[in-house]
């Protein structure tokens, strides 16, 4: 193979693109050592784990697809097959191939897994994590310092909302600032005498031993060079859907792996169900106003958010659902909002509406986009309050210190839609397989068979009659249904699509017949591939999963340097 030699992570920065700092590694030391810890990918997880080991005098190897601005080229080898292109976001947009990953196309909400989550219930078939919240929890502040977002996650209304055990007011949504895992750590690593980062640089295979040890990584580096990369231990970390398919592809070499055919891999492929079912009509301003964005002593933004007690959700077998009000369509230029008239034009014209959002987001709120002239009615009608409005939340927005992390406006009527985030059940025939597409490198892609369920709606709809309940006889406010009692479950199912939270695909458990990793995220079968990112989760809860996975990925590097200094790994038995 001919020497390129080119600045390694080590070297520090070399050449700048734009406001990014690109470096890459050295292309003959990466096919010709033996790393320690190979981490695949650098989205937040994968970041993450290669700092806290770093920090505990590891040396660390970062393999990366992307590189530090969007590559085409790259994002294409993401590409997945989709059973029901409703159900299941497009991968261009649920995903990015990019130093920081999906944390350059997030809204940047982290919120923990509740207790009730490891808990089992019949409703979630009685699956139980073979860790407990309490553990789980004793990394949340690491988690919380990496993501940089407070550590606050309970504001109870004590002299607004009554005491009460069916319904809390208290829990918080906190926002990473900045949202970007790129912006935040390319400096970081890039001086990093411990972490050597290869940009470019596609994992096509996973090679094993006849003890199920991996013995190397087959790995494709962007300028044509490619070879088997050997270390120690290797992490993979490069996301539900693309970690999965590493994995298939194993089996598909040895297919009793994993359980074989009936096993987990792939299986119980879970996201969250969102929508709207009604408004919330609030009884008073002060419980209304506080349901907008607001800063915390410790000067992260958080937002409120309704949610039933764990206590609850056992007694009424109901789901893990979060709610908060939110603003209407903002396509729907009946709402006469100039404000969101503005914010409508303004993500229309496609090279300013990604700065502002992701294209994901963008897409969501734009729609078929029609409608302009009537936006610039709303807005050429609202001009005086929009001089009143503006010059305050763009400076807020983009100029201080903590962005603001959305826009929430609250109305005379104190009436807004109620968004739910819902809980997705565990099911088995949800599931991600391998096709036989294969991308430019001659991998396979994947099928994509996201599926939901008459349960998880049905839980959807019980969660939101309860809450009307709970808020008539506390008297604080109402819900107005968008649709009768009895279209309610094929509302949630009609609203049903994720793609973006690819949860439960290579689930941690007790023994390789239910999970395919155990309780230290080590792959069963194999004594050095280890599991980052929430494919390991068991349930889905209703939190993003981001901050949650970072957690474990800060214990998962705890355990590996536990273990790194006799180089033996221990299975869980």
């Amino acid at each position: 193979m001919r020497a390129v030699r080119r600045p390694s992570v080590a070297d520090g920065p070399r050449q700048k693109r734009g406001r990014c700092v690109m470096f890459v590694g050295d292309v003959d030391d990466l096919f010709s050592r033996t790393h320690h810890v190979c981490v695949v990918g650098a989205g937040p997880v994968g970041i993450v784990v290669a700092l806290e080991l770093a920090s505990r005098g590891h040396e660390v190897t970062i393999l990366e697809s992307g590189s530090f601005e969007f590559d085409p080229a790259a994002q294409k080898l993401s590409e997945a097959l989709r059973v029901d292109e409703v159900r299941n976001r497009d991968m261009a947009l649920a995903v990015q191939r990019r130093f920081g990953g999906t944390s350059n196309l997030w809204g940047a909400g982290c919120v923990p897994l509740d207790p009730v989550d490891f808990d089992a219930r019949a409703i979630a078939d009685n699956v139980r994590w073979p860790i407990s919240y309490a553990e789980f929890a004793s990394f949340l502040p690491d988690a919380c310092r990496y993501a940089n977002c407070g550590t606050q996650f309970e504001q109870p209304l004590t002299d607004i909302a009554p005491c009460d055990d069916r319904f809390t007011m208290g829990g918080l949504m906190r926002y990473a600032d900045p949202p970007s895992f790129l912006k935040a750590y390319a400096q970081t690593v890039s001086r990093s005498a411990r972490i050597r980062a290869y940009l470019g640089a596609t994992v096509t295979a996973i090679r094993c031993g006849a003890d199920g040890r991996v013995s190397a990584l087959e790995v494709h580096e962007r300028d044509g060079h490619s070879g088997p990369v050997r270390a120690r231990a290797v992490v993979l970390a490069c996301g539900g859907v693309e970690t999965t398919r590493l994995l298939l592809a194993m089996q598909a070499e040895e297919p009793p792996r994993f359980g074989g055919e009936a096993g987990a891999l792939g299986r119980y492929y879970m996201g969250h169900l969102s929508g709207a079912l009604a408004d919330i009509r609030f009884q008073n301003d002060r419980l209304d106003r506080s349901f907008g964005f607001f800063r915390l002593a410790d000067a992260a933004y958080a937002r409120r958010r309704i949610a039933a007690s764990g206590a609850f959700q056992h007694r009424e077998q109901l789901t893990n659902i979060a709610l908060w009000p939110t603003l209407p369509p903002m396509g729907d230029f009946e709402h006469r909002d100039p404000v969101l008239s503005l914010a409508y034009l303004a993500l229309s014209f496609p090279p300013l509406g990604r700065r502002l959002v992701s294209e994901s987001l963008r897409r969501i709120n734009v729609g078929d986009g029609k409608h302009r002239f009537a936006h610039v009615r709303n807005v050429a009608a609202g001009l005086p309050l929009l001089g009143a409005f503006l010059p305050r939340f763009l400076f807020h927005r983009f100029v201080a210190q903590r962005r603001l992390p959305g826009l929430h406006i609250h109305n005379p009527a104190r009436r807004y839609p109620l968004h739910y985030h819902a809980e997705h059940l565990p099911n088995p025939y949800s599931r991600i397989r391998l096709s036989s597409d294969r991308d430019a490198l001659g991998l396979r892609k994947v099928v994509l068979d996201l599926r939901f369920s008459d349960r998880d709606a049905e839980a959807v709809v019980r969660t939101h009659e309860q809450l009307a309940r709970w808020l008539h006889e506390t008297g604080l406010g109402a819900l107005i249904w968008h649709n009768p009692a009895e279209n309610l479950k094929e509302q949630v199912l009609a609203q049903a699509g994720d793609g973006v939270h690819q949860i439960g695909t290579a689930r941690m458990g007790e023994n390789n017949r239910s999970a395919v990793v155990d309780r230290n995220c080590r792959i069963f079968g194999s004594s050095n591939l280890f599991l980052a990112g929430s494919a390991v989760f068991p349930t889905s809860g209703q939190a993003n999963p981001t901050l949650s996975a970072i957690a474990l990925a800060v214990r998962l590097a705890r355990l590996l340097s536990a273990e790194a200094y006799t180089h033996e790994i221990r299975h869980e038995v």
